[in-house]
């Protein structure tokens, strides 16, 4: 094994885009766990998928924006992405493009997924 030792951490993202300002806390929080060189998995069950959704403008809802910014996490840590496979699924159906690649599992084999990593927090 080379390069040096990451802590995993598991960020499970349940807000949908556009509903409150805790979408963006969470994009600070994941921006953060990343500059702290954590080894992240982000998850994004259900709807929440939705905040990775390119060209949206939450500044007609009067939120901050930055739903961008996701994308920047592999930049600064090691990063996955992963989405619930019907909601990648729903995306591509309607054409929705999304700022970063991502994996798509089942809603049951997120779970295994984030049970793996050493610490976990929802957001």
């Amino acid at each position: 094994m080379s390069g040096k030792y990451h802590p995993s951490l598991a960020l499970i993202v349940t807000s949908p885009p556009y509903s409150s300002r805790v979408a963006r806390d969470s994009i600070d929080f994941s921006l953060a766990a990343a500059a702290m060189n954590f080894d992240l998995r982000v998850y994004f069950p259900g709807q929440a998928v939705l905040q990775l959704v390119a060209g949206r403008d939450a500044s007609a809802a009067m939120l901050p924006g930055g739903y961008r910014a996701w994308a920047a996490l592999p930049d600064l840590s090691p990063t996955r992405i992963f989405v619930e496979r019907q909601w990648e699924e729903y995306c591509q159906s309607k054409g929705l493009e999304l700022v970063m690649p991502v994996e798509a599992l089942s809603a049951a084999g997120m779970k295994r997924s984030w049970r793996v990593c050493q610490n976990v927090i929802v957001l």
